[in-house]
């Protein structure tokens, strides 16, 4: 899958305001399987780009490398956002 397909997927999940359902590898190579994430803006930092949203599991926002995401998907779940939706 590529980014921008990623991107694509996020923003869909934004704009119906559903959650995202994807696996994620860590830097250390770790993957704790999937998780449920509200979507909810991109940030630049030292030249990459990092999405932020909110992990349901966890609790608490998280950021993530869109290039470690994969097996991407929306859940259908609904949410009423917490913050500004800016994807």
């Amino acid at each position: 899958m590529t980014i921008n397909s990623i991107k694509e997927i996020i923003h869909q999940a934004g704009c119906q305001l559903v959650t995202l359902e994807f696996s994620y590898t860590e830097k250390d190579g770790s993957n704790e399987g999937m998780r449920e994430v509200e979507p909810y803006s991109y940030r630049f930092q030292r030249g990459n780009t990092l999405f932020f949203g909110f992990d349901i599991k966890k609790n608490g926002i998280r950021a993530f490398y869109p290039h470690k995401i994969d097996n991407i998907r929306l859940t259908g779940n609904k949410f009423i956002p917490r913050w500004p939706i800016e994807v």
